[in-house]
């Protein structure tokens, strides 16, 4: 009897991991592919947001041996090794995290690139942006089922924007571009480390909490200073006076209304 108990209590376990595991998902997905930005590879920046935290699995690409991932808001970062299937397999410390690696191209100037997304849980909206390289001839990005549109940043650079919506656990994704760089030309040639792929602001709202709270404070601080003074040296004297009687400058007798030496009232 007690190894039914058991074991039911073991299924029961199972069962509930599992469905805790089905219920997360992404509920935000942001990638951005910057080909031949500062050395001759397709730089893939994704910025995954979770609804909670669960395991999550990852393809990447075989030439692609370490990911870079940054944990939460935080610069908490660690390296994640993929294993024989070209997959890496983490649970991330908060429901934030990004992840960032390089996929080299071949040494051609013709450049082909099919970006695959393919993970273990749903994703409720992706968003993919693409950087135009600078020298890039032909551009095309490949996708009509998507909404696309073309952004240009202050430095020039021109951006394709896509959203999808919908996507389901295990489907695989692909997102293909082309284009030509005759020359091999670098985008930005000699950055060290590339910058975040999507920077998180701080709203206007926040922004002005928080000038008003820092406002406050300072006029708290004036207050408190006003209402707290140190003695002043006349109530020091005034102490000091009322210690003896004010007409004959006899001591002052406790519990006597009436100077004993001269008679009169104190």
């Amino acid at each position: 009897m007690k190894l039914r108990i058991l074991f039911f209590a073991i299924l029961f376990c199972l069962w509930a991991d599992a469905g805790s595991l089905s219920a997360a998902r992404f509920t935000e997905a942001r990638v951005d592919l910057w080909p031949d930005y500062d050395q001759p590879a397709m730089l893939v920046m994704m910025e995954m947001t979770m609804d909670s935290v669960a395991p999550v699995v990852f393809v990447i690409p075989e030439s692609v041996k370490h990911v870079r991932i940054r944990e939460g808001y935080l610069d908490f970062q660690k390296i994640i090794t993929a294993d024989a299937t070209n997959m890496i397999r983490f649970t991330p410390q908060g429901d934030h995290f990004t992840m960032t690696y390089y996929d080299t191209f071949p040494d051609t100037s013709y450049r082909s690139y099919d970006y695959f997304f393919y993970s273990n849980l749903a994703v409720d909206t992706l968003y993919i942006r693409i950087q135009k390289p600078a020298a890039a001839l032909n551009f095309d990005f490949m996708d009509a089922t998507a909404w696309t549109r073309e952004v240009k940043d202050r430095s020039g650079l021109v951006y394709s924007m896509t959203k999808f919506a919908g996507i389901r656990p295990e489907e695989p994704f692909m997102v293909s571009l082309r284009y030509t760089n005759p020359g091999r030309q670098l985008t930005a040639p000699g950055v060290m480390e590339p910058p975040e792929p999507i920077r998180r602001q701080l709203s206007p709202a926040v922004r002005r909490i928080g000038i008003g709270l820092l406002i406050l404070m300072l006029i708290l601080a004036i207050l408190i200073r006003r209402v707290v003074r140190p003695v002043h040296d006349d109530t020091k004297r005034e102490s000091h006076a009322m210690r003896f009687c004010g007409y004959c400058g006899a001591p002052r007798t406790t519990g006597h209304l009436f100077c004993p030496f001269c008679g009169k009232k104190y």
